[in-house]
């Protein structure tokens, strides 16, 4: 679904981000067209005026009435350059009278001011200053600018295309985090459920085993037969609470990290010894069961990924920052890079038949039951791999 998933993504995006652009781009050349239009006919509306105009009251009063209706920016400078009218850039248009204009050096210092000629020198190059004339001399000039709404429909295309992005990168991650929990859900109820159709039989078993008890049986015999059903009584009992029956009570780590490991040793663990670092005494309040079955699933993935010739496989445990850390290292062949993003967030597994439930189960217990965090802090084929977990400690 993922591989599908994301070049439909782009395809979607591009088809988006294009179109946007073909329909923007026609409104952007009418709009510019337009602008440069208007300035052309105000540029002679004003060469006229100056003409006809009796005095410099009554050219910047019809400068100003004029320029009332422009929405964008354009200033009107003499042919020195300093402004005269101007309209949308930032400064009220009657701020100065045309006394105070003829003086500039006057207003050298006047922020606004300042600010009428600094939209000058950026308006200047946006688009050549259409000269105003009077008769054949050049009296003034006209410098324009384009209205707000075309910076918006310039960055359209790109707004529309980050909004995608964000949209489909939600989707994919909402659609990610339903199938884990969907899957999460699935094992759960399978795992109840079993605890649930298994518990009569053992129960019964456990009953007729009593009963064996007190016949002439080889003790061995009886021996063997209670560890396993204990070992199997056991599993249902973590089975049961995975889907929601936890007891919660203090666990001392150390003493549950050996207990596991002697129980390892009794079932899979073959050729291979376990080194135990347990630096620091961590009590936590948790699932005893439960946090076993967690360390045993990445003990029994570190055997099954151990290498032919001197396997290794170290357990640490100490505190840092007010958690317990415990480590689990081996030597073996590893997680490749391309498979470490589903650890923990779907079934994975490295075994031909294996079904990948271990760390998908191991990180509920870690981090939804003990509010704790699960993690693979590196991984170096045949060299080092290291699942760290970190637990609060009491």
């Amino acid at each position: 679904m993922r591989g599908r998933f994301i070049p439909y993504s782009l395809l979607i995006l591009a088809f988006l981000t294009i179109s946007s652009m073909l329909m923007t781009q026609p409104v952007i050349r009418r709009v510019e067209e337009e602008v440069r239009r208007t300035s052309r006919v105000i540029a002679r509306l004003f060469s006229t005026l100056i003409i006809s105009a009796l005095s410099q009251e009554e050219v910047a009063h019809n400068l100003r009435e004029i320029l009332k209706e422009v929405d964008f920016p354009i200033i009107i400078t003499d042919e020195m350059g300093i402004p005269r009218a101007w309209q949308r850039v930032g400064v009220d248009p009657k701020k100065f009278s045309p006394q105070e204009l003829n003086n500039p050096i006057l207003l050298k210092d006047d922020p606004d001011f300042k600010k009428l000629l600094w939209y000058i020198g950026r308006l200047g190059k946006i688009h050549e200053p259409m000269p105003i004339r009077k008769g054949e001399d050049i009296v003034g000039y006209l410098y324009y600018g384009y209205p707000p709404i075309l910076d918006y429909l310039r960055v359209l295309p790109f707004l529309l295309m980050i909004v995608g992005i964000l949209s489909f990168t939600g989707l994919f991650m909402a659609a990610r985090s339903i199938q884990t929990y969907q899957l999460e859900t699935l094992w759960t109820s399978f795992a109840k459920g079993l605890a649930h159709q298994m518990g009569t039989p053992v129960s019964s078993l456990f009953g007729w085993f009593e009963l064996l008890k007190t016949q002439e049986v080889d003790p061995q015999i009886l021996h063997g037969m209670e560890r396993d059903l204990g070992r199997l009584r056991s599993i249902l009992s973590r089975f049961s609470r995975i889907g929601g029956g936890e007891r919660l009570s203090p666990v001392d780590l150390g003493e549950m990290i050996q207990s596991t490991v002697e129980e390892s040793r009794t079932r899979f663990l073959k050729g291979i010894d376990v080194e135990l670092r347990l630096r620091d005494k961590a009590v936590v309040q948790g699932d005893r069961e439960l946090l076993s079955w967690a360390v045993e699933n990445l003990i029994k993935n570190a055997y099954e990924a151990r290498k032919p010739a001197n396997p290794r496989i170290t357990i640490d445990l100490f505190r840092e920052d007010g958690y317990a850390v415990i480590r689990v290292t081996d030597n073996g062949k590893g997680i490749p890079k391309d498979k470490r993003k589903f650890l923990f967030k779907k079934s994975f597994s490295t075994k031909e038949r294996g079904w990948g439930m271990g760390l998908v189960l191991t990180r509920r217990i870690v981090e939804e039951v003990h509010r704790g965090s699960i993690s693979l802090v590196k991984s170096v084929p045949f060299s080092e791999t290291v699942f760290e977990i970190k637990l609060p400690v009491l």
